[in-house]
């Protein structure tokens, strides 16, 4: 286990334990507004989703000028549908690179979050991120494809939440297998979210690689919410691998731009 992750780890169960220290009778977290609630901390999905009749656009701007557009719509209560396409080079010179088909998630909560117990989803993300390697039929970073993963808010000198989960990659050619991921996101105020995320990569072969650190994907971002339907943030993705020679030199740290509208249909 590489020191970035003991880091991380400890840092999350330190406020995961003061979180759940607070008293009973002080206020809970629990019940933020389905349109409030972040559905991925970086990468990553939480339990959180649009709610019926909501809708979000999305897109995130990354390296090599690649962009990723998002659409989504909630179609009832705890259920909903999007889908997403992009490309490299869509900004700046070259001739782009585009994914070879749409992406597609859906998510629908199956368990609603109380002050005890954590709100669970189910859902399926068939939208990797960067570059796509025709030759391993893969995302330079997997998409998740199936997952369960559940979430917790708590009061934390304001709101905080906590999120774990299991997934299991459809881009299974080079090695396939359930890989597990956790995260955290902390607001402060009402306007400024610092969010942390780590998959341990198990289905990962390129973690085999001597060249490459077996650290996992470690990814954080700072969020600005405008207003509460307008938020722009800044990435950082892919932290533990820095430099290192990665595939080719196709992967390594690197810095992107999210925005993000939502609002109701």
């Amino acid at each position: 286990m590489g020191k970035g992750l003991v880091v991380f780890t400890l840092a999350v169960l330190v406020c995961v334990s003061l979180a759940s220290s607070q008293p009973p009778d002080s206020k809970s977290t629990y019940d933020v507004p389905l349109s409030l609630q972040p559905r991925y901390m970086v990468d990553l999905p939480t339990a959180g989703l649009s709610p019926k009749g909501g809708f979000y656009v999305d897109s995130d701007i990354y390296g090599e000028g690649g962009v990723l557009f998002y659409l989504g719509v909630g179609f009832a209560r705890y259920f909903s549908f999007g889908i997403s396409y992009g490309g490299l080079r869509i900004i700046g010179s070259g001739d782009p690179e585009m994914n070879p088909r749409p992406g597609v998630q859906l998510k629908a909560r199956i368990i609603e979050e109380s002050f005890v117990i954590p709100a669970i989803a189910l859902g399926f993300d068939s939208q990797g991120r960067g570059a796509y390697i025709d030759s391993l039929d893969r995302y330079l970073m997997k998409s998740r494809g199936i997952y369960a993963v559940a979430s917790k808010n708590w009061d934390l000198l304001g709101p905080f939440s906590a999120h774990g989960g299991i997934s299991y990659s459809l881009e299974d050619d080079d090695e396939n297998g359930a890989t597990i991921f956790l995260g955290v996101i902390k607001t402060f105020g009402d306007f400024l979210d610092v969010r942390g995320e780590y998959d341990f990569a198990i289905n990962d072969s390129w973690k085999d690689n001597p060249k490459v650190s077996d650290d996992g994907i470690l990814n954080m971002s700072v969020i600005w919410h405008v207003n509460t339907s307008f938020s722009i943030g800044i990435e950082v993705r892919d932290i533990l691998t820095g430099n290192k020679v990665h595939l080719d030199d196709l992967r390594e740290w690197n810095r992107g731009l999210c925005i993000e509208y939502r609002g109701i249909l």
